[in-house]
């Protein structure tokens, strides 16, 4: 653009409301700022400003232009103060929201190495099932496992979580293994209750759909909750599997009724604006993403 620097002068003169605070701000003399003007509108065969000797104003033409090579001036700036950011060491804090279960076993693990490489980055983490407005709560980055509905943010699809039902060996020996949905009826059930979650679990295989009513032995807000009493044998569980897969390596826990598909939800990392993001938050977007794909390295990253 062989006019890139006169149209930013023209937006500065905008901006500064005359020539002579434009001038100042850049750095140059009153003259050198109306030459580019009258240049630029020569170029375009067209006036862009109004002039007096009080004050400034813009044609139709001139407002036109300025909305539209603002922004583009604007996105400029922003990929070069990025492209800066590289250069340098990244500094800032960042307001991440964190699913607590998710967060717990998969991604505190990783914090302190996190901070190690990235000492003048301050995290405030916030450990939170409940499903929050990341632009009223201030917060620069969240890891969703849900179904993405608000349009507004840019969501980053990691891979996919699976609910699966699972018991231990004791349990299944004193009360009998179900071989269908229907079974679980009989059985005692432990119900993540957070929200609207329904004492109703729904399974689907090949065209067939199974929704089953739950006796609830015991139930809680909190799926490392469920987790626990699932271990400690007393009852079965529905449950994300990336809280139990150490558990069925090693046997503590039994995968139950595997030829039916329960809920599947999309795992996300999501965040305010596609516009400047800054680097300590890329750097954490990154750290999350590498940390999700250790617990899914089978799974090929979500599109999207």
């Amino acid at each position: 653009m062989e006019n890139l620097t006169a149209i930013s002068i023209f937006i500065t003169v905008i901006e500064a409301k005359s020539f002579s605070a434009a001038a100042k701000k850049l750095g140059m003399v009153r003259s050198a700022v109306s030459r580019h003007i009258t240049a630029l509108e020569t170029t375009l065969s067209t006036r862009l400003i109004h002039r007096t000797t009080r004050q400034l104003s813009l044609t139709a033409a001139g407002e036109r232009y300025y909305a539209r090579v603002s922004v583009a001036v604007q996105a400029i700036r922003e990929a070069e103060k990025e492209i800066d950011e590289d250069r340098i060491e990244p500094i800032g804090k960042v307001v991440a929201a964190i699913p607590m279960s998710f967060g717990l076993m998969h991604i505190l693990p990783g914090m302190a190495e996190f901070q190690q490489k990235h000492p003048k980055i301050t995290i405030d983490l916030r450990l939170d099932d409940k499903k929050i407005n990341l632009l009223t709560e201030g917060v620069d980055v969240a890891l969703r496992i849900a179904e993405l509905s608000d349009s507004t943010l840019v969501a980053k699809r990691i891979a996919h979580v699976r609910h699966i039902l699972v018991a231990t060996k004791s349990y299944l020996d004193a009360n009998g293994t179900p071989t269908t949905p229907q079974d679980l009826q009989d059985h005692a059930c432990l119900l993540y209750t957070l929200g609207a979650s329904p004492a109703k679990w729904s399974f689907h295989k090949e065209n067939h759909v199974s929704d089953i009513n739950i006796s609830s032995q015991f139930s809680a807000s909190n799926s490392l909750a469920i987790r626990e009493m699932a271990l400690a044998g007393i009852g079965i569980a529905l449950i994300p599997d990336f809280l139990v897969i150490e558990d069925l390596k090693t046997g503590r826990l039994m995968q139950l009724l595997d030829d039916w598909q329960s809920r599947t939800l999309e795992i996300s990392v999501v965040y305010p604006s596609r516009r400047y993001v800054p680097k300590s938050v890329r750097e954490f977007i990154a750290f999350l993403e590498e940390r999700t794909l250790l617990v899914y390295p089978l799974v090929s990253p979500v599109s999207g």
